[in-house]
């Protein structure tokens, strides 16, 4: 890439000098040399850039700019600070708001604002550790940095002057041997082409564990739960027989934010008890915690002031505000070897004592609020991330509030977004510019936008689908929506309802998600505030429609014929939605015989895991999680043929110009020994 321009500024003694550099060779001056190496990597390059001193000096600050085409049809796309932060994609036009000056004291904590200016001007966009440019639907130059471990990469996209920036985080370092300043991935390809080739250069190691579904406390109860209520609903979805994977009690059960090691009055059996119940039930017990924390009222805090980052000042540094506990919360130093023992000591009671196996660590971004001299808080984020993974060994990590870079290949599953709310969208938190505020359609839309994490550097967590209709604001649309979206996106998904207050509608919406298993996404088209989002699973292809808006929508599909709810929908007529509504279609193959889809899953057809034609005989089965019956439509060559299905005959009719088979399934209850079981059920009547 041509006309890379650098610049990096460093302290000799009392003064402050730079010294410019460029990729084509190395810039030196009496000070130190700047070196950069470029390697080809298909789709791109690797950039490495690498300072070595002659003397001693302190590095300030770095930038480098890179030359990028915006055309006015393009959009945008930078991550936000932490996994809460409002990210998606932008067009050249658009903005990022400044927060409110008078929501700073109570806000400004838990994103980036107190380390970024920003003058919220149309065109100028920043993030951090990854961004992109994308000039078609599927192209884009992605520009990624492969060492958070040593610091912050801010990008900066400056549309109007066809610019992406580069600064890395490096004030205070003194470099004794050469130092790697910049190690970026810089590629322009497909979506998968190129994030495919991103997560190989940063070797993150293999997910160790499949995609999950679970019902977590927090979204129903918050810090109100009791053990009556948890006891409630674990036997509500185990008398329903929900194959759910985790079940994990949040926020409530703790004496107090950072005194982990004592349990609440309200859990008089202690967390070992539940843990056990929970595991009695056949789910992966999981816990909430937030190690890097302590409230105000903590007795961690009364007791170990010297435990916590301080301030110049001297007192200890704010990580937030929070009503529903005891107003202000505080970091703790992650590098304190007493610190580093208590947290220890708390994960060794919740593993092997209480026997849980996974947590959901948040407000992990409390870490790097300050870092010591010599240090990057990036550098601070990635060793506590480190730590964390080294104490709890192989059991898994949900990670929350933290900034992705430093979580990438840490965590099993990370929060991509900021919590789902009660309601679509907070208008006061919106009207101050709050990124990391409590939303619906902003969870939504980096659920989207992040899409490229899942399976890769971890699953996504998109956060939880709400299906009730008490305790929220949400219509049935926006639930809907939340639902099927979360579904398609997620790597992670939970609910927090109560599914024994479910109308038999709702219980027969949550049940469609099983079998539950995580989707490729192939494209993700914008209409507006609507998205036509296309994916893959289990060799079938779907495309996800999605109303975000107050408007309705109007969505164009590729060619083909498309499967809907037991009919057949010919593509060259577009897709029209209401506001907030979604639907979910499947493609047709154009196979001579092929199953076009079920109305027992979600995702029509993903319940059958066995599909085979042989002549005019057709075999087929079901997964062992399926739990609605229903019917299948298969679509077959000629209605004069006379056809079975796993032995049934099976009448043939017409819809439009194409020939069916209609095939009732039957409920699967209980796995049998194959694990399978059949999914035609055998009727008194040809059908």
């Amino acid at each position: 890439m041509e006309n890379v321009r650098g610049k990096l500024t460093y302290r000799r003694g009392a003064v402050v000098k730079t010294l410019n550099f460029d990729l084509d060779g190395p810039a030196e001056n009496d000070d130190l040399v700047i070196a950069p190496t470029i390697s080809t990597t298909a789709p791109g390059e690797h950039w490495t850039i690498t300072v070595t001193p002659r003397t001693t000096v302190k590095l300030l600050t770095a930038e480098l700019r890179v030359p990028v085409a915006v055309p006015p049809s393009s959009r945008v796309f930078v991550n936000g600070y932490q996994t809460w932060t409002e990210s998606r994609e932008m067009g050249p036009r658009d903005r990022i708001p400044s927060l409110n000056r008078l929501a700073r004291s109570r806000c400004s904590m838990y994103g980036d604002y107190e380390y970024v200016t920003n003058p919220g001007f149309p065109g100028r966009f920043h993030g951090w550790t990854y961004g992109y440019v994308r000039t078609e639907p599927d192209l884009l130059t992605l520009f990624g940095s492969l060492a958070e471990h040593t610091g912050f990469t801010l990008v900066t996209v400056t549309a109007s002057a066809g610019r992406v920036t580069l600064q890395k985080e490096c004030g205070g370092v003194t470099p004794t041997e050469p130092y790697v300043l910049y190690d970026v991935y810089v590629g322009t390809g497909t979506d998968r082409e190129t994030f495919g080739r991103y997560f190989d250069l940063l070797g993150l190691r293999r997910l160790r564990t499949p995609p999950l579904t679970g019902w977590t406390s927090w979204y129903n109860y918050y810090t109100g739960i009791t053990q009556e209520i948890i006891r409630h609903n674990l036997n509500a979805l185990s008398d329903h027989e929900v194959p759910l994977d985790a079940f994990q009690i949040d926020d409530g059960w703790q004496h107090a934010v950072g005194d982990w090691l004592k349990t609440n009055a309200k859990f008089p059996d202690g967390m070992g008890v539940m843990a056990d119940a929970i595991h009695g039930r056949g789910y992966k017990a999981g816990l909430w915690l937030a190690p890097f924390i302590a409230e105000e009222t903590s007795d961690l805090l009364r007791e170990h002031p010297d435990w916590f980052l301080k301030e110049n000042h001297g007192n200890p540094v704010k990580a937030g505000y929070n009503p529903g506990w005891s107003g202000f919360f505080y970091s703790l130093d992650v590098a304190n070897p007493a610190v580093r023992s208590y947290l220890r000591d708390v994960f060794n009671l919740v593993l092997h004592t209480w026997h849980f196996d996974l947590v959901k660590l948040d407000f992990l971004y409390a870490a790097c609020r300050k870092a010591p001299e010599g240090k990057t808080r990036g550098q601070v984020m990635s060793e506590s991330m480190q730590f964390l993974r080294d104490i709890i060994g192989d059991n898994l990590i949900l990670g929350c509030g933290v900034p992705l870079g430093p979580a990438f290949g840490q965590v099993d599953f990370c929060r991509i977004s900021g919590d789902v709310a009660l309601k679509w969208e907070d208008r006061l938190l919106s009207t101050i510019h709050y990124r990391e505020r409590v939303s619906t359609v902003c969870a939504l839309r980096n659920t989207i936008s992040r899409r490229h994490l899942n399976g890769m550097a971890f699953w996504n967590d998109p956060d939880v689908t709400i299906l009730r209709d008490t305790g929220n604001s949400l219509t049935e649309a926006q639930r809907r929506t939340l639902f099927l979206v979360n579904e398609a996106m997620g790597g992670l998904v939970f609910t927090s309802d109560d599914i024994s207050s479910y109308t038999d509608a709702q219980l027969r919406q949550y049940l469609s998600q099983f079998p539950f298993s995580a989707k490729t996404v192939d494209e993700a088209r914008p209409f507006g505030e609507a998205w036509r989002l296309t994916l893959h699973a289990e060799n079938a292809t779907y495309v996800v429609a999605a109303n975000l808006g107050s408007r309705p929508a109007t969505i164009n599909l590729d060619p083909g014929i498309y499967y809907y709810n037991g009919h057949l929908i010919d593509g060259r007529e577009p897709l029209q939605l209401l506001p907030f509504d979604s639907t979910c279609l499947r493609k047709a193959e154009g196979n001579s015989v092929e199953l076009l889809g079920t109305t027992t899953h979600l995702f029509p057809g993903l319940d059958v895991a066995h599909f085979e034609c042989h002549e005019t005989s057709i075999a087929f089965q079901r997964f062992d999680t399926a739990r609605l019956d229903g019917e299948a439509l298969i679509g077959v060559p000629d209605v004069s043929l006379r056809w079975t299905v796993n032995g049934v005959a099976a009448t043939p009719e017409r819809q439009g110009v194409h020939t069916v088979l209609r095939v009732p399934l039957a409920r699967v209850a209980r796995p049998v020994d194959s694990g399978i079981l059949l999914t035609a059920a055998a009727p008194d009547k040809e059908v």
